[in-house]
């Protein structure tokens, strides 16, 4: 009971455990160990992450005490300026990205290593573009039913500067498309997420693989917001799994 107490307070602190840090093992090799730990997280609305060289402490929920609160990410990834449409902005580039490396949210491994930064911002280009085939009076009905604000994330994208997309230089402070993009990945980063692998190409982290596989995909909430972003490839006669590729 003590060693698990004491390793699930460094999850606390810490957020993660390293592989060389006292507790990794037990908590690898000792069944009681392991079970405490992930008991004291589901108290907590969280789970523990096992990845080959780290454990994790990930809140499961919004809810979560240890969850990240939303006027923290605003403030610290998104900007002074922002608003609750650039989080919703931003989670919904979020799920476009992890939909690009599967083939669809029940796919449990990923089909590709890499991800373009230019091929996400035409992916979430033409994800939006289908959306907004509704109509804005149709989509703030169906507001109710997702609970998302999808007119005020169109519109959002839309009002981003894209004329300078083809500049040579773009930091973070632009308001344009790559910029904001920009913001997105450093929170993915700071999150361990996603690894920038040069040349504009990002990769998925073993961590994010397995949030992906055992948490993410598998929520409710998550399940159907997808179904209804992808739902209107069908209507067109496409591949419904054409959208993660």
């Amino acid at each position: 009971m003590e060693l698990a107490f004491r390793l699930y307070a460094q999850l606390l602190q810490k957020g993660q455990l390293s592989q060389d840090q006292p507790g990794f093992r037990e908590y690898i090799a000792q069944s009681e160990v392991r079970s405490l730990v992930d008991t004291f997280a589901t108290e907590m609305d969280s789970v523990v992450v096992k990845t080959s060289d780290h454990l994790y402490l990930v809140p499961k929920s919004g809810q979560s005490p240890f969850g990240m609160k939303n006027a923290y990410i605003k403030r610290e990834y998104l900007g002074y300026q922002a608003t609750n449409i650039d989080l919703y902005m931003m989670y919904f580039a979020i799920i476009v990205l992890f939909g690009e490396f599967y083939d669809s949210y029940e796919t449990p491994e990923a089909t590709r290593d890499f991800l373009p930064i230019g091929e996400w911002m035409s992916k979430i280009r033409e994800r939006l573009d289908t959306i907004k085939e509704q109509g804005e009076e149709q989509l703030a009905q169906n507001e109710g039913e997702t609970e998302w604000n999808w007119v005020g994330v169109i519109h959002f994208w839309d009002s981003l500067d894209d004329l300078k997309e083809t500049a040579k230089r773009q930091d973070t402070k632009q308001q344009s498309r790559l910029g904001f993009l920009k913001r997105v990945i450093r929170f993915l980063d700071a999150q361990d997420l996603v690894q920038d692998q040069g040349n504009d190409e990002l990769k998925l982290t073993e961590k994010a693989k397995i949030i992906v596989q055992r948490y993410y995909m598998d929520r409710e909430y998550n399940r159907d917001l997808l179904a209804y972003m992808y739902q209107f490839d069908q209507v067109k006669g496409n591949d419904p799994d054409a959208g993660h590729r």
